[in-house]
């Protein structure tokens, strides 16, 4: 990159590109993804941009990143960490953990059955990404006794696409296939399913709620068509190098 270089990060676009991600996500809703500091554009600055075009859920990958955005965002929005982290850590920060294994399941269980009051969380079933989530033999013990389950508010069940970004692959049509299986050996629970190209795969992929990341700061979610969201950035000459955001813009909208 030019040292003299001006990077224009254009928040009204960020808030536009949310809203057309969130037609295309109704009826459910549709969070926006900021983690690694809104990948690299500043969370300080992004997720107020889309809390005030709408958004009401958020997700960060690690602990650190979710107390800071409850401090920047306030006592409204839902939070979810996305690696979880353990019990009572976020302290009054009102954190929403994503349940990884049932390791996660039993400890956050506990912690709710012992001072009797269910814990938020978010369950994650690994149906094809092979990172996070719990994995064929979790899920089985799981549906073969809910019991485990008790001590939690599960508000979602999810599970993230390995390859909504290609269209036609097999696994998208296996992953919805895992996921509803899945879904229906549980209690009824609402869902989250579709990632930024998820959206755009069609009803199969529809759910509860959507959490779009690359699409929202521009990045093409249907490679090789027409991009559908707007270019959030601008890369301009200047003496100094600085990050530039176009606020002014956000009093429009």
């Amino acid at each position: 990159m030019d040292p003299s270089a001006i990077l224009h990060i254009d928040l009204a676009a960020i808030a536009e590109n949310w809203r057309l991600l969130a037609a295309r996500g109704a009826p459910g809703a549709v969070a926006g993804v900021v983690k690694a500091n809104a990948y690299g554009l500043g969370a300080d600055r992004v997720a107020p941009a889309l809390q005030a075009a709408g958004c009401r859920h958020f997700f960060v990958a690690h602990l650190a990143e979710g107390i800071a955005l409850r401090e920047t965002l306030g006592p409204g929005p839902m939070i979810a960490v996305l690696n979880g982290f353990a019990p009572g850590a976020d302290g009054d920060a009102a954190l929403v953990p994503v349940l990884n294994s049932l390791g996660d399941v039993h400890s956050h269980a506990a912690a709710g059955r012992s001072v009797g009051q269910a814990r938020r969380a978010l369950l994650h079933l690994d149906t094809g990404m092979a990172r996070l989530g719990l994995d064929a033999a979790e899920q089985a013990r799981l549906a073969a006794d809910h019991s485990l389950l008790a001590g939690l508010d599960l508000l979602y069940v999810m599970t993230h696409l390995a390859c909504a970004d290609e269209a036609d692959h097999a696994l998208n049509t296996e992953q919805a296939a895992r996921f509803a299986r899945a879904c229906a050996a549980l209690p009824k629970l609402r869902r989250s399913f579709a990632n930024s190209s998820g959206l755009f795969l069609g009803s199969d992929y529809a759910s509860d709620l959507a959490r779009p990341g690359c699409a929202l700061y521009g990045i093409n979610p249907t490679p090789g068509a027409p991009n559908p969201m707007r270019q959030v950035l601008r890369l301009c000459h200047s003496s100094s190098l600085e990050y530039v955001f176009l606020v002014l813009s956000l009093f429009l909208v």
